[in-house]
C-alpha cells in the first residue's frame, strides 16, 4: 500500500522557517540582555529536543504510525539533524496525510514560537 501523499505546503514554509532559525545564536540565562552571564546557543542546538518531544507525544498518544514514521531513519537521539529531515521527508510527502497533519500541527506550534521569540517569522505562505 503507498501511504504517500503530495507535500504540504505548510512542510516547505517550516522548512523555510527552521532553515533561518537554526542558523541563528541567543543568549540565555541574561536578564539584561546585555548578554553578560547569559549562555550563546544556537536554536539548532534545540533540535533534538524539538525531534525527542514530537516522539515521547507520539508514544503518550498512541500514534503509532507517527511513532514509525519518526523512528524510520534510527533512534531519535542517532539522527542528524532530526527537525530539519523530518521537514525535508514531510516536504517530499513521504508521511500520510494523517501523519503529516499530526506532525505539522505541533512543528508549526513550536517552531513559529521559537521565531516569535528569537527572529523573524519570514513570509507566511
Amino acid at each position: 500500500m503507498d501511504a504517500t501523499v503530495a507535500a504540504d505546503p505548510r512542510a516547505a514554509h517550516l522548512l523555510g522557517l527552521w532553515s533561518r532559525l537554526s542558523a541563528q545564536h541567543v543568549t540565555l540565562g541574561s536578564g539584561c540582555g546585555c548578554g553578560v552571564g547569559g549562555v550563546s546557543v544556537s536554536l539548532q542546538d534545540f533540535e533534538l529536543d524539538i525531534a525527542d518531544y514530537l516522539w515521547a507525544e507520539s508514544e503518550r498518544l498512541g500514534e503509532k504510525a507517527v511513532e514509525a514514521f519518526l523512528l524510520l531513519p534510527g533512534p531519535i537521539n542517532e539522527q542528524r539533524q532530526p527537525v530539519m529531515n523530518l521537514l525535508a521527508r514531510l516536504e517530499a510527502g513521504e508521511a500520510s496525510e494523517a501523519e503529516a497533519d499530526w506532525l505539522l500541527t505541533r512543528l508549526a506550534r513550536t517552531l513559529e514560537s521559537f521565531a516569535k521569540l528569537h527572529g523573524p517569522m519570514g513570509e507566511m505562505s
